[in-house]
C-alpha cells in the first residue's frame, strides 16, 4: 500500500468515526494521525536520500568500470605487442648468433690460408712479411692487398657479414628500447587499473553499507529493465538460424563457474526474480559466445555492468553482464566458443562473476534448457 493510500484511509477512518468519539479521543486519533504523517514523510525522505545517493554512485561506479575496461584493453594490445616484439627480438638474436658462427668459420680459413703460405712457401710474399723485424705500415698494406687480391670473394663475404652483424646489432638495440618503454608504460598502467579496481570495491563497500535495511529500495532502483527489455524485444535482424534449436540443451556455457543465483529464483524475499544465472568464477577468466550471431549490444548498463547482447537468429538472444572488459563491439559478428568479454565485478557487483541470460521473443528461458547440463561447465570450443 503506498503512502497517499495510507493516509487517505486513516484520515476517512477519522472522518468516519469523529461522530461517534469523544473530543478528547478525537484530538488523541489526530494526534496519532500527525506522528504517522511525519513518519511516513521521513521515510520518503529517507527512500529520496538513498536513490540521490544511489544516483551519485552509480555514476562513479559507471567512471571507473569504462576507464578499467580502456584500460584493460590497452595492457591487451601491449601483451600482444610484447609478445610480437619477443618474436622479433628471438629472430634478431639468432640471425647475430649466425653471423657470429659464420665469422669464426671466416676466422679458421684464414688461418688456414696464412699458416699454409707462411710454413710451406719460404718465397712466399707473407712469408717474408713474418719474418722481416720491419714495423713498417707498407707492410701491413701490402699484407692486407695480397689477403684482398687472393682471396677476394671470401673476404668480401666476411665484410657483407660484418655489415649485417653491424645493422641487426642496431635494430637489436631499438626493440630492447621499445620492449623497456612497453614495459614501463605496462606497469604504469597495471598500477592505475590496480588503483581502479580498488576504487571499485570501496564503492561497492558504501552501497553495502547505505542499503542496509533498505534493500527492497535498492533491488527496486536497480530492477528498473525498461531499456534492457527494449533491447532483448527487438526482431532479429539475422537469416534463419533453425541450427540452434537442434542443439538445444547442447549449447556450452560461456564461463567455468559456480551457480550462486538460480533462474527464477527471488532476488529478495518474494520480490525480482533471477531471470538468468549468476555464475561466480575468478577475475579476467574467458567469457565465451555460446553460439554464433552478431553483437547487438556492447556497453555499460545499470545493474548490469558492463553487458554484452549477442542476437543468435529466431528472435534468440543471450546476455553476459558484469563483464571487466568488452572485447566485441556492436556490430560485430562471432562465432561458438568465440571469446567476447572477461569476467568481472563491474555494475557494482561485490564478488568476480558473470550474470547469464537466454531470451527467446523477450521472454527469459531457463539456462538449463538451453545448455549442457549432463557437463555443466563444457567449455565453448
Amino acid at each position: 500500500m503506498s503512502n497517499k493510500l495510507i493516509i487517505l484511509t486513516l484520515l476517512a477512518n477519522s472522518a468516519l468515526f469523529s461522530s461517534f468519539v469523544s473530543a478528547t479521543e478525537q484530538a488523541n486519533i489526530e494526534s496519532k494521525l500527525e506522528i504517522i504523517k511525519e513518519d511516513l514523510s521521513k521515510e520518503n525522505q529517507k527512500k529520496n536520500n538513498l536513490i540521490k545517493f544511489l544516483n551519485q554512485i552509480n555514476k562513479d561506479i559507471k567512471k571507473a568500470d569504462i576507464s578499467i575496461n580502456k584500460l584493460e584493453k590497452k595492457i591487451i594490445t601491449i601483451k600482444k605487442n610484447k609478445k610480437i616484439l619477443n618474436s622479433e627480438i628471438l629472430e634478431i638474436e639468432n640471425k647475430i648468433k649466425q653471423i657470429k658462427q659464420k665469422k669464426y668459420a671466416s676466422n679458421i680459413i684464414l688461418k688456414k690460408i696464412i699458416y699454409e703460405n707462411y710454413t710451406k712457401n719460404s718465397n712466399n710474399f707473407i712469408y717474408k712479411i713474418f719474418n722481416s723485424n720491419s714495423k713498417d705500415i707498407f707492410l701491413d698494406i701490402e699484407f692486407s692487398k695480397f689477403i684482398n687480391k687472393s682471396h677476394k670473394n671470401k673476404s668480401d663475404l666476411y665484410q657483407i657479414d660484418e655489415n649485417i652483424k653491424i645493422v641487426k646489432l642496431g635494430e637489436y638495440n631499438e626493440k630492447i628500447a621499445e620492449m623497456n618503454n612497453l614495459n614501463k608504460d605496462l606497469e604504469t598502467k597495471l598500477f592505475k587499473l590496480n588503483e581502479l579496481e580498488k576504487h571499485n570495491i570501496l564503492l561497492s563497500k558504501k552501497i553495502k553499507k547505505k542499503i542496509k535495511n533498505s534493500e527492497e529500495i535498492y533491488f527496486k532502483y536497480l530492477n528498473r529493465k525498461k531499456d534492457l527489455i527494449a533491447l532483448l524485444n527487438k526482431k532479429s535482424d539475422l537469416n534463419k538460424n533453425i541450427g540452434i534449436f537442434k542443439i538445444k540443451g547442447k549449447l556450452p556455457w560461456p564461463v567455468i563457474g559456480k551457480v550462486t543465483h538460480n533462474f527464477n529464483k527471488y532476488k529478495f524475499k518474494d520480490l525480482h526474480r533471477w531471470d538468468g544465472e549468476i555464475i561466480q568464477t575468478l577475475s579476467n577468466k574467458d567469457v565465451r559466445s555460446i553460439y554464433s550471431g552478431k553483437v547487438v549490444f556492447s556497453n555499460w548498463i545499470r545493474g548490469y555492468g558492463l553487458m554484452i547482447i549477442i542476437d543468435h537468429g529466431e528472435n534468440l538472444m543471450s546476455l553476459y553482464a558484469h563483464n571487466k572488459v568488452l572485447l566485441k563491439n556492436k556490430g560485430d559478428i562471432v562465432e561458438k566458443g568465440e571469446i567476447i568479454s572477461k569476467s568481472g565485478v563491474s555494475g557494482g557487483n561485490s564478488k568476480n562473476s558473470i550474470y547469464f541470460e537466454i531470451r527467446k521473443n523477450g521472454v527469459p528461458q531457463n539456462p538449463h534448457e538451453w545448455c549442457n547440463i549432463q557437463n555443466k561447465f563444457s567449455l565453448a570450443q
